[in-house]
């Protein structure tokens, strides 16, 4: 066991490879980034975590231009792929390039990216880590934090939350559509789902055929609870998350073998700020009628 640890440690020292919990990835690990924004999926029995990219020295967000994807098999080795997609090489996509999403469908993964901020593109790759190709020529949409989920059947749909558009009633709400089988049109109107208004970041799971979706609301993530993947509307259940430390929350959910767990980002960590923020991931725990306990954000010092 002492011979299989020590390789392990020489191999994080000479390669991408990170062993970590919290935050996955550390300083002084090769190849390091500031990683936020994670998009959790799970494809082929692994892990794999798109996030945004900010970059050394950022004092805001107009400096986000590229997107960047960590692995793992088992939550504890994690491979740093590094920047994957670079969105500014397509002659259409420009501007600030925050919060992403992946979505698998019929043979192709399908990597969702905002530009200006709100404009979604569509890249699509064979594999989970690319090589990644155009698959629109302009935006499919308008919508701010996309997030993508294909449902048991099939049908795949879009989220979002409308706070820096112009859709439905005034305000920044929990926005939901379908998508077409070919995963680049809209298949229908934008629907609102949230009576209550949102800041950003939404995501939506399923379990056990009932739908969550959750966003930040002011500094903390809170979650609705439905029985559809378009309600009208979800059921506000709480607080699932409190202020992420020294950074705007934004979260996605997993299951994996089993066990079920919530990514998110902080800037406390890595010599990290508001604006420099890395990828974390702890526990979720549900309770016997299906609502969550709250997360408790752990950090592993290095």
């Amino acid at each position: 066991m002492k011979k299989i640890s020590c390789l392990i440690f020489l191999l994080s020292l000479i390669s991408n490879i990170s062993i970590a919990q919290n935050p996955i990835l550390h300083k002084n690990d090769t190849g390091f980034i500031y990683a936020a924004d994670p998009a959790a999926e799970v494809f082929n029995d692994k892990v794999y975590v798109y996030t945004s990219r900010d970059v050394e020295g950022a004092v805001g967000y107009s400096t986000m231009q590229d997107y960047a994807v960590l692995e793992s098999s088992d939550l504890k080795i994690w491979i740093n792929h590094g920047v994957v997609l670079k969105p500014r090489e397509y002659s259409w996509a420009h501007g600030q390039m925050n919060a992403p999403d992946v979505a698998y469908k019929n043979g192709w993964y399908y990597f969702y990216f905002p530009y200006n901020k709100t404009d979604i593109g569509v890249a699509k790759s064979r594999t989970p880590i690319g090589p990644w190709e155009e698959a629109v020529s302009d935006k499919i949409t308008t919508i701010f934090d996309p997030t993508v989920f294909v449902d048991d059947d099939g049908q795949a749909y879009i989220y979002g939350n409308d706070g820096k558009v112009n859709i439905g009633e005034p305000g920044r709400h929990i926005m939901g559509a379908k998508l077409k089988d070919n995963m680049i049109e809209l298949d229908g109107p934008w629907v609102q789902l949230s009576k209550e208004p949102v800041n950003e970041a939404v995501h939506v799971f399923k379990r056990n055929d009932t739908y969550y979706f959750h966003a930040r609301v002011g500094k903390v993530t809170k979650y609705w609870m439905a029985d559809s993947p378009l309600p009208q509307f979800a059921t506000l259940k709480g607080e699932l998350a409190p202020d992420a430390p020294n950074a705007p929350n934004h979260a996605s959910v997993i299951e994996f073998k089993n066990e079920w767990y919530f990514f998110y980002h902080r800037g406390d960590v890595n010599e990290g700020s508001y604006h420099r923020r890395s990828t974390c991931f702890d526990k979720m725990t549900f309770r016997e009628d299906g609502t969550i306990e709250p997360i408790i954000y752990t950090l592993e010092k290095k």
